[in-house]
Formats: C-alpha cells, sequence, structure tokens
C-alpha cells in the first residue's frame, strides 16, 4: 500500500510505550507508530486493524447473533467489542474481561424481554418482581 512519510514529537512516555509495544509485536517501531495511527483514525472494520478475530469473539458471535430486540443488539455489538479488547489484550483489557460477561447476560436478558414481555419464569427467578430476588 502506498504511504507518505510523517515526523512528529512524542512524549517519552508514549515513545516507551510504542517501543515496548513494538518488541511484543515483533515490529520496527515505525511499523508500530504507524498501525496506532491507523487505527485511531479508522472506521468502522477498518478498527480491527486486519487481525482477524479469535475464538472468543467467535463464541460471542455465535452466542449472540441470533438477537433482534433493539437493546440486545446494542448490548451484543458491545460485547463483540469487548471480546476484540480482551483477545488482543488492549489497555483496559481485564476490565473489559469483566465487562464482557455481564454484557452479554443482559444482552439475552434484553431479548427474553422482547419476546415475552409480560415476563416468563426465569425473569421471575433473575429477579423480574420489580427487583425483589426470590
Amino acid at each position: 500500500m502506498p504511504s507518505k512519510p510523517l515526523s512528529t514529537r512524542i512524549s517519552p512516555l508514549v515513545h516507551a510505550r510504542l517501543t515496548e509495544m513494538a518488541q511484543r509485536r515483533g515490529t520496527s517501531l515505525a511499523a508500530t507508530a504507524a498501525d496506532v495511527l491507523s487505527a485511531a483514525v479508522a472506521d468502522g472494520e477498518e478498527v480491527s486493524g486486519g487481525q482477524p478475530d479469535g475464538a472468543l469473539v467467535a463464541a460471542v458471535h455465535a452466542l449472540l447473533d441470533d438477537l433482534t430486540a433493539p437493546k440486545a443488539v446494542v448490548l451484543r455489538e458491545l460485547s463483540v467489542r469487548l471480546a476484540r479488547t480482551v483477545e488482543r489484550g488492549e489497555r483496559g483489557a481485564v476490565a473489559a474481561a469483566d465487562l464482557l460477561t455481564s454484557s452479554m447476560e443482559k444482552a439475552l436478558q434484553a431479548q427474553r424481554h422482547e419476546d415475552n414481555p409480560g415476563g416468563d419464569a426465569l425473569d421471575l427467578l433473575m429477579g423480574g418482581l420489580n427487583g425483589y430476588c426470590l
């Protein structure tokens, strides 16, 4: 792909982080900086930086792809983004792992509520009685 040179000044902390990231990835500092800048300004699918999704993202898709309720769909997309963060070990991956479980549960619950607005036995057991748990 054609490219253009860019020169910039960065803080020592940012330089150290880029250098560490480059070493982990086994790439040059320039290539790592280019990837980070490209990801920062990318839209939609470009954000993945060409990295294929792994088993965690595939599992989230398998579990949540059939959801159609608007709130459930939003939570599904959030879950996919969180799973990508965890898989790639990006900044905040530990927090994303914790949020991933709850966002998937909420997505499934939102779909159940959309499918059965009056509630069902599972909703009652999960605290559907105005927040009171049995």
